[in-house]
């Protein structure tokens, strides 16, 4: 090769490793492949590009419902983690503010008007991550109660029927808004609502059914469930893959609350294992909890009679961070 091709070939290879790295980057981002797929020191490089350091986490919460996201901050924090994690109102988040962050944990938000769930959307459609906890967002403020504010589906679906599809599928300025398309998941109530509940009382076990996933993987299998969960349905409409469920051990029998809409009055059987935690989006950017992971690790835990120590499982906590921000 003379000194001339040697010359011309100089810039092309350039531009193919920009455009090259260019795309990787692009497939970390929105959650493709792992910030260490290409090296062991690849998630440090990546979030020290877009972050200035490790990834920065944000819980968002509201007043009411599952969770306790103060416990939930604390944790994170821990040496343990060690994540750069902060923690916000709902009220007080925006759009520009959550594109701040790579890792985006929405818990103890039951009440959430129609813009309050759109802006949430739209974070992820720009590539964020997204953890969804239980019921949040599944009841509207009292000026957006009124059942007009809800999908029908017939509405979304040409001869389906009147039936109200769920809370998360909305009426938003005349146009839809279809979290549960997001979330992959339905919500119908919560255990407690429908059944009566005891601290320390055991609610079922988990059934880890993706054991690859880099959420689960290394749960134990048959992990005992304390305390309140969302039920939900699985939303087949939506992309997304079931991990673990929980096992109630037998078919729930129950009659919902007069003012869930969604739900036929009467004695429903709300079936036997429910989708407890759920992955959806492109890359799996957003994963669904029907129970707040905290209480793992919580005092609320019951003492193992066995060893007279109070029963813990890290392992929740620590796939839910790494496994969203780290693992392949």
């Amino acid at each position: 090769m003379d000194k001339k091709s040697e010359g011309s070939s100089a810039p092309k290879f350039a531009i193919l490793l920009i455009l090259l790295a260019a795309a990787s980057f692009l497939l970390v981002f929105f959650n493709i492949v792992s910030c260490g797929f290409y090296s062991p020191l690849g998630c440090e490089i990546y979030y020290s590009l877009i972050a200035g350091g490790k990834p920065k986490v944000l819980i968002v919460h509201g007043e009411d419902g599952l969770g306790d996201p103060q416990y939930l901050y604390e944790v994170l924090r821990s040496p343990r983690i060690g994540a750069r994690v902060s923690i916000k109102d709902i009220g007080i988040v925006s759009v520009p503010d959550l594109i701040n962050y790579q890792l985006v944990i929405v818990e103890r938000a039951r009440t959430m008007s129609s813009a309050q769930l759109r802006m949430i959307q739209d974070y992820v459609n720009r590539g964020g991550r997204l953890v969804w906890i239980g019921d949040a967002g599944s009841q509207a403020p009292p000026e957006q109660a009124d059942s007009n504010y809800f999908l029908v589906k017939g509405e979304r679906k040409a001869g389906a029927g009147a039936e109200f599809i769920g809370p998360w599928a909305r009426k938003s300025a005349g146009k839809q808004l279809s979290f549960d398309h997001l979330l992959g998941v339905q919500y119908r109530a919560n255990y407690c609502e429908l059944a009566g509940c005891k601290a320390g009382e055991l609610a079922g076990v988990l059934d880890i059914v993706k054991q690859d996933s880099r959420i689960v993987n290394g749960i134990s299998q048959s992990l005992p469930v304390f305390g309140d969960f969302s039920i939900v349905e699985i939303d087949e409409d939506a992309y997304q893959t079931a991990l673990a469920y929980t096992d109630y051990g037998t078919n729930l029998l129950a009659t919902a609350p007069s003012n869930y809409f969604w739900l036929r009055q009467g004695n429903l059987n709300f079936g036997r294992e429910f989708p407890a935690i759920v992955s959806s989006g492109l890359g799996g950017r957003v994963v669904y909890y029907s129970f707040p992971p905290e209480f793992f690790v919580s005092d609320k835990m019951p003492v193992d009679k066995a060893t007279g120590q109070r029963m813990e499982y890290w392992a929740m906590i620590e796939n839910l961070y790494y496994g969203m921000l780290y693992k392949g």
